[in-house]
């Protein structure tokens, strides 16, 4: 029979979406095998389909050595978290759990520590075995697909574990296989940016300085336009200039396309130029216009939009 103060400390559990909670002995009164090897697995939820596309570590660090009677005490790295372990009880809130795995979090990051065991987790799960006994940091650095960045939040997990502790209900045995821990992620879009050169290879000054504009617009995998504008390039002689468009959603593909060059000079490259976004990175396009021996007088402006949050203001390039 569960004792009453087990049933005080479920409710709190059920309060935690982000930790699984180390099981101190108010969780389960069965004695813990402290010389059984346990093994972890971790779960990408399939709702995070993009994640699926990334390898990546998540890296687990010993905080605390457990007892046959489920008493935890802080290894010698985490000896900061000593107090805090120890006053684990039903009280123990969900905002103290998140503040011990972050403190945890900081000591490995300052300490430049070295983690216990690592879980390689490719195409959404990952799997360790052979890991001692303990209350252990689960801590994955932050990673990026080829559209959008991922931080993961840390936390603390007891191997082996408790059903009952975990759910309020089920088995009080503890658990050494296949302890289940799922990344809670959090995504942010990554930005690219797009080059554009020019290359003008004659130029009569006695037709002005020739303006040439460029449509551009970026498509994610369906088929949906997620960025759109012109961008211009003006020339005052002859030779290559290059104008940068930034902030374009990564792993987008893109269609520049030349939609007006001066009276006098002719498109001798492709008018239209297809490439694809990478995060943190620029993609370039060439274009090539030539002098056609025409007297035809252009020049010209570009009109330029941008949303500030509440509106679009009209910039004149």
């Amino acid at each position: 029979m569960h004792n009453s103060l087990k049933r005080a400390v479920s409710i709190a559990i059920a309060a935690i979406a982000l930790f699984s909670l180390p099981c101190g002995s108010i969780f389960a009164r069965t004695h813990i095998d402290i010389d059984k090897k346990c093994s972890i697995t971790v779960d990408i939820p399939d709702t995070w389909e993009d994640l699926y596309t990334v390898d990546f570590p998540v890296e687990l660090y010993r905080v605390a050595d457990v007892d046959e009677n489920d008493v935890y005490t802080a290894t010698k790295q985490f000896d900061e978290l000593a107090k805090s372990i120890s006053d684990v009880s039903s009280k123990t809130t969900a905002d103290d759990w998140e503040k011990m795995a972050k403190t945890a979090a900081d000591i490995a990051d300052k300490g430049s520590l070295t983690a216990d065991e690592v879980i390689d987790v490719s195409n959404g799960r990952g799997n360790v075995t052979g890991v001692k006994t303990g209350l252990y940091l689960v801590y994955a650095k932050p990673a990026n697909s080829a559209r959008f960045g991922y931080t993961f939040v840390p936390y603390l997990v007891s191997a082996p574990n408790n059903e009952f502790a975990m759910t309020g209900s089920g088995s009080d045995s503890w658990i050494y296989d296949d302890i289940d821990i799922e990344l809670k992620p959090e995504q942010t879009g990554l930005m690219g940016s797009l080059q554009i050169n020019k290359t003008l290879k004659t130029y009569n000054t006695a037709l002005g300085e020739p303006v040439f504009a460029f449509d551009v617009e970026a498509y994610d995998r369906d088929g949906n336009v997620v960025f759109s504008d012109i961008a211009s390039i003006r020339f005052d002689s002859t030779g290559a200039k290059s104008v940068v468009i930034d902030n374009i959603p990564a792993g987008s593909r893109v269609i520049v396309k030349e939609v007006y060059a001066a009276g006098s000079y002719q498109v001798t490259s492709s008018d239209s130029i297809e490439t694809q976004i990478v995060a943190g990175e620029t993609a370039d396009v060439d274009f090539t216009n030539d002098y056609n021996d025409k007297l035809i007088y252009s020049t010209g402006v570009v009109n330029h939009f941008e949303y500030d949050g509440t509106g679009w203001e009209w910039v004149q390039n």
